[in-house]
């Protein structure tokens, strides 16, 4: 087993109890374990890397990260969603719009995508609007594969539902239940995690992912709660994410908001990930309920995921950094869409911070990169990943700074943030391999040309069942009409 020494002109370590800028610095590691992080290592290596003008950082953390060929782009321009196929009509017969081998290349693709934007570990997602219900165990034991062959860090866990929304012929949103089928789902899902324990050694691990709260009855919430502390796994849940999901949980269960339905049935728990949280208090909303809410979920220990590019798009986020922080919710992110470019996201979730506070001093460049990195670590109640330090996983990403488009280097972390992104990512490694190296799969092998032709292709295809989907099933160049005119010739 190696013993290796790189070095860049900015390494990103771990001390007292946060991260640590050393310039001209040194990172040791050997197998998968850091030992070193600082100036003048005095052990023995077996190989040095200079990395030069870089930044070396630990992997980010994506706790909401697409595993599909993303959907939500196609509601960018247009809208509103329930029109374009965001909401199934309810006479639509519901079936697998992709077969296995087209799912299973969609999560090979949406893994690269992830490795080559730095992101090392991941909870994935996908989406449930073009199933036949729900995720199955056994394409996320597919996944668990695919995940273990490109080498990221994945907690991984198939979706299940009790209901699902959908558009009435009358333009009318409705709720479709079947909740044995969600119980089903949950057995399942419990299996899973249970079965993928050990299995693929310390890189992949188990959680459950209940859709989204409004197709969740109180009996699946319940039992997911029971689940949750057996298996004491992660459970992560979509709440508080828009007008559909406010107006069916409050017509459903009495009134109630979503933070007071996971409340009731005892899901409020640090093991908790909850992605958005941009609507608070309920479908009556006041400052109020919103202070009682985060109570609710500093005390539990609650985990938000925030998502900053994919509720940008949609014209809304969370409010606000420190009133989270001073309700005890500790911050995490998620990219939830394409591109999964992580640094465009915390640059994005600044800007949208303090123009949602009215305040420039709302939230900074590095209250992001710790979401990126220590926020998420900690919702998944790890201290040796989101962290370069002796005794931390040697998850590491390389940002390079000589790309003539990063402009000037005035402060590492803020540079980054706000003039870089994604592409600028030139070296990842997981776990001590070196899984992306100058834009390459290099631990897979892969051709990532051919991974994006391919893509490309298939969503063209996904996109023609749109108007089966669809309400009133327009064509769909009524759905998605271009941004212009368009001649062919």
């Amino acid at each position: 087993m190696k013993t290796i020494k790189m070095t860049a002109r900015y390494v990103i370590g771990f001390k007292d109890g946060g991260h640590h800028i050393y310039e001209q610095g040194e990172l040791v590691y050997r197998g998968d374990s850091v030992l070193f992080v600082g100036h003048g290592y005095q052990g023995q290596v077996d190989e040095t890397q200079d990395m030069g003008n870089a930044l070396l950082g630990p992997g980010f953390i994506d706790l909401d990260a697409v595993a599909d060929l993303d959907s939500t782009v196609l509601a960018f321009d247009h809208q509103p969603g329930w029109q374009k196929g965001r909401l199934p009509a309810s006479d639509w017969q519901r079936r697998e719009t992709y077969s296995d081998a087209e799912l299973d290349f969609n999560k090979r693709y949406a893994f690269s995508q992830l490795l080559l934007n730095g992101i090392t570990t991941i909870a994935p997602i996908t989406s449930i609007l073009y199933r036949e219900w729900a995720e199955t165990a056994d394409e996320f034991r597919r996944a668990a594969d695919i995940a273990e062959s490109l080498g990221v860090r994945a907690y991984l866990g198939p979706a299940y539902m009790s209901g699902y929304g959908v558009v009435n012929p009358d333009g009318s949103l409705d709720m479709r239940f079947d909740e044995q089928r969600g119980l089903q789902g949950l057995e399942q899902a419990v299996r899973y995690v249970e079965e993928l324990q050990g299995r693929h050694g310390d890189t992949i691990r188990g959680m459950l992912a209940p859709d989204r709260i409004e197709g969740c009855t109180p009996e699946l919430l319940r039992q997911t709660a029971s689940a949750m502390r057996a298996l004491d796994c992660p459970v992560r849940l979509h709440s508080c994410q828009g007008q559909f999901e406010l107006d069916m949980v409050h017509e459903l269960h009495n009134g109630m908001s979503s933070v007071e339905l996971m409340a009731e049935n005892g899901l409020l728990d640090h093991r908790l990930l909850l992605p958005h949280l941009q609507y608070l208090g309920g479908k009556h909303s006041t400052p109020e309920k919103v202070e009682r809410e985060l109570a609710l979920l500093g005390q539990a220990g609650a985990n938000a995921v925030i998502c900053p590019i994919v509720a940008g798009r949609h014209s809304k986020y969370f409010h606000d950094v420190r009133q989270f922080r001073q309700a005890g919710i500790n911050l995490s992110l998620g990219t939830d869409t394409f591109p999964p470019d992580m640094i465009q996201n915390m640059h994005i979730g600044a800007i949208l911070s303090r123009v949602e506070s009215n305040d420039i001093t709302a939230a900074s460049a590095a209250d992001y990169y710790n979401m990126a990195t220590l926020g998420g670590a900690r919702a998944l109640g790890r201290e040796d990943i989101g962290r370069l330090c002796p005794g931390s996983r040697a998850d590491i990403m390389v940002f390079d700074f000589d790309r003539i488009h990063t402009g000037q280097v005035f402060d590492p972390i803020t540079t980054m943030v706000i003039n870089g992104n994604g592409r600028d990512i030139k070296g990842v490694i997981v776990n001590g391999d070196k899984v992306v190296w100058d834009g390459q799969l290099v631990k897979a092998g892969l051709d990532v040309q051919e991974l994006h032709h391919q893509a490309q292709r298939q969503f063209e295809r996904f996109m023609t069942s749109y108007p089966e989907r669809c309400h009133r099933h327009p064509p769909l160049a009524e759905i998605f009409p271009p941004s212009f005119p368009l001649s062919r010739p």
